[in-house]
């Protein structure tokens, strides 16, 4: 199993403050890390919840790479200093 991870940042949009998220892609094919970047990158800045966040870096990498099958997880730490995780 091949393991790409980075870490984006996010605008809450209940507080006023950046939450920092994990994001790992978990694939048995290998994938260009400039590709994985480039969906990650959609995201970086923007205001927008954690579910929301994992959701549309979903999308974003089955739209660059349709045929792959992978696991995605966001982990992040949150202005209230929790750590929740979303799996998709």
């Amino acid at each position: 199993m091949n393991h790409y991870t980075t870490i984006i940042h996010i605008r809450c949009p209940f507080q006023p403050i950046w939450d920092y998220y994990e994001v790992e892609l978990q694939c048995s094919n290998m994938v260009q890390c400039e590709l994985f970047e480039a969906c990650c990158d959609e995201v970086r800045g923007l205001e927008m919840t954690q579910e929301r966040t994992a959701d549309w870096i979903r999308e974003a990498i089955r739209d660059r790479l349709p045929d792959l099958t992978f696991n995605l997880t966001v982990a992040g730490r949150h202005g209230a200093n929790c750590r929740t995780v979303v799996k998709l």
